[in-house]
């Protein structure tokens, strides 16, 4: 085919034939084709423009194509475009330490993958090797990745088929305030949530087998659950009573995302783990980390760090997250996440008066959920994201697919929740064009709520 460019057509045939496509059944497929992309928006073979509303999975946080990371990936090719991991490279020097510098606390050394599930493997590994303990406690309702590891921590629908998955991880209920597993309501809740932690830490065998505990500050793809004020100062408290590592998941509320370089810093804890990834580089080079501080950095000083990937610090996704990181700091990218979150989330609150279908409205900076209902009292949601194997169209699913159709992209995640996650760069007026777009979409799941 040489360099020849394909006509439509011709794309779907070879990535029907020849593409093995994520999550979904094969048959059927009619995929979207991206033929360009600039600032917030891609565009189709036909020019046709669509607004990224979700940063594409929540990666491109600063748009498409900013040719200050375009540029720095260009000269890394020009001059030493890869190396092998036991070699030095200015590039992986220079991002270690801006690593250093903005993640919280006295993090400090960090280890480079290409993913964020490869980024939570790491994690895994850093927590059984420098503790000596075996169980990890996760959360059900959270999304680590679909490595086999990454996977045994999320334990959804989609881990089902890989089982058994990897032993010794234990999961717990979570801090989900809109459906409190323990029915109870903040503040007079007590944070029963979080106890619930200690309970089962304590079942598993405390400090003598418990080796460390691990979170999205902010669940992610699995519905925008942000937790109580309080719930992770107490679970900062129970990993330093039982000797545990506590373990955050950045990957997708990382990099601004909530308006702070990480979302743990709302609660002013520093964890000892940070796994990151997706807007590290905003995607424009696959890159993944875990960044440990110096009392498990330690550990590792007379041991080996018995881990590695082909492509850990590899220079070109080095020389990327270093343009985006300093990207980020020039424009003040972190703080206008937290300005224009606020007004995303007023937007959002606008619809939720507006439809019966919107249950809830939550999220911090631009990270900010929709979730759909059947009927607001009894807060059924309107399609169970637990199920497995094929699915009929949601009404979450009609609404996106309605909104895809007039310009607006948003990712679809796996729960009846409208995930809203636009670059750091959106303006005030991009985001009044896709509110007023799903204003619109939104009442086709108006019609499948109970009157």
């Amino acid at each position: 085919m040489g360099s020849a460019k394909l006509d439509e057509d011709t794309i779907r045939k070879l990535e029907r034939d020849f593409v093995l496509y994520p999550w979904v059944p094969q048959k059927g497929l009619n995929p979207v084709i991206i033929d360009s992309a600039k600032g917030n928006y891609f565009y189709d073979p036909s020019g046709k423009k669509y607004l990224d509303f979700s940063s594409m999975f929540v990666f491109s946080n600063l748009g498409h194509a900013d040719p200050r990371v375009v540029e720095a990936i260009s000269r890394q090719a020009a001059r030493l475009p890869t190396a092998a991991s036991p070699f030095a490279t200015e590039a992986k020097a220079k991002l270690a330490k801006l690593i250093a510098e903005i993640t919280p606390g006295d993090i400090r050394k960090t280890f480079f993958s290409t993913s964020g599930a490869e980024a939570n493997e790491g994690a895994i590994k850093v927590a059984r090797m420098a503790m000596g303990k075996e169980k990890i406690i996760a959360r059900w309702r959270t999304y680590h990745g679909s490595t086999l590891g990454a996977m045994a921590l999320s334990n959804d629908y989609r881990n089902w088929a890989a089982e058994p998955a990897i032993p010794s991880v234990i999961h717990c209920l979570d801090p989900y305030c809109y459906r409190c597993p323990f029915g109870l309501t903040y503040p007079s809740c007590d944070l029963q949530c979080a106890k619930h932690v200690e309970d089962v830490v304590r079942f598993e065998g405390g400090a003598r087998r418990v080796a460390g505990f691990i979170a999205e500050p902010v669940v992610g793809s699995n519905g925008i659950v942000v937790p109580p004020d309080g719930y992770f100062q107490k679970i900062r408290e129970i990993c330093d009573k039982y000797e545990m590592a506590m373990m955050c998941d950045e990957v997708m509320s990382g990099f601004g995302r909530t308006g702070k370089w990480f979302a743990i810093e709302h609660w002013g804890v520093v964890p000892d783990v940070i796994t990151m990834a997706k807007g590290i580089s905003s995607g424009y080079v696959p890159l993944g980390a875990t960044s440990i501080r110096p009392w498990l950095a330690e550990k590792f000083e007379n041991n080996p760090w018995v881990h590695g990937h082909t492509y850990s610090g590899h220079t070109l996704a080095m020389a990327a997250g270093i343009a985006t990181i300093e990207a980020y700091r020039a424009d003040g990218l972190i703080q206008r996440s937290e300005e224009m979150g606020e007004y995303l989330k007023k937007r959002a609150l606008e619809l939720m008066d507006k439809h019966p279908s919107v249950g809830d409205v939550r999220g911090k900076g631009l990270f900010v959920g929709m979730e759909l209902v059947k009927n607001r009292k009894t807060r059924e949601p309107l399609h169970d994201g637990l199920v497995e194997g094929p699915r009929p169209p949601t009404a979450k699913m009609k609404v996106l697919a309605e909104a895809m159709k007039e310009g607006v992209y948003c990712l679809a995640g796996s729960v009846s929740v409208i995930m809203l996650a636009p670059p750091l760069t959106i303006t005030k007026s991009e985001i009044d064009f896709a509110m007023g777009v799903f204003d619109k979409a939104i009442a086709l799941a108006d019609a499948e709520t109970e009157k």
